[in-house]
């Protein structure tokens, strides 16, 4: 089966099958110094966390493995090493419900630290409202409406139930692996993504629609909100 994502990329993976993986760290070191280095001195600075395997345009790129598109390999669930008030825009798109639930408070204060006075943050996640909803529908009325979002990854009966455990904890690497990278750790819907902004201090906080999407459109499921630090 194609994945849509890769632990590590080939390099990486002989690396670490070689016992290596402190190699694998210090290149990791490496190139994120070195790109820290390259693009401090810029006036407008935008950053993307989680590229994938192309980024945007203009924007320099935060990933927690390695890869062609990536700048900064770093863990968001950590303190990021980017002085305060270091970028003008911060765009991430189905990255933070990879980030503990317990973490999220920590993620959005370091997120406001790094952006500069007047910068924006666009996120965007999976509804988990549209879950619920979908679920509680299914019960109450026999509806199926996993149709509106059409993703049946390993549910080929189109399950209501199977679904929903799909888009609440994905499917990590697909062989149940429990360090994979790609499991989903916290769930969000409009009001609570837009308690986590308040919390943290930011402004303006607006529900987008799917016209703003820079990157892959997820969809009926895509929840997007953004905000400005004053």
């Amino acid at each position: 089966m194609n994945y849509s994502f890769k632990d590590y990329r080939k390099r990486d993976r002989i690396l670490l099958r070689c016992g290596l993986s402190f190699v694998v760290k210090q290149m990791n070191k490496s190139k994120t110094a070195k790109n820290m280095r390259r693009n401090a001195s810029k006036n407008t600075r935008y950053l993307e966390i989680g590229p994938g395997l192309t980024r945007l345009n203009g924007f320099e790129t935060l990933n927690i493995i390695d890869g062609k598109a990536v700048d900064y390999i770093a863990d968001i669930s950590q303190k990021l090493s980017f002085p305060n008030n270091s970028f003008d825009l911060i765009y991430a798109s189905h990255v933070i419900e990879h980030v503990p639930w317990f973490l999220q408070k920590q993620l959005f204060s370091e997120f406001y630290r790094i952006l500069k006075p007047g910068g924006k943050i666009e996120i965007w996640v999976p509804n988990f409202k549209k879950v619920l909803e979908t679920v509680t529908t299914y019960y109450q009325t026999g509806e199926n409406l996993t149709g509106n979002d059409g993703w049946y990854r390993f549910n080929e009966e189109k399950d209501v139930m199977t679904w929903a455990n799909g888009r609440i904890f994905t499917y990590g690497d697909g062989t149940a692996n429990p360090m994979s990278f790609n499991w989903h750790r916290c769930v969000f819907t409009p009001e609570s993504l837009t308690k986590l902004y308040a919390d943290a201090g930011f402004s303006n906080i607006t529900t987008m629609d799917r016209t703003e999407v820079r990157g892959m459109d997820h969809g009926w499921i895509n929840l997007g909100v953004k905000a400005t630090k004053e």
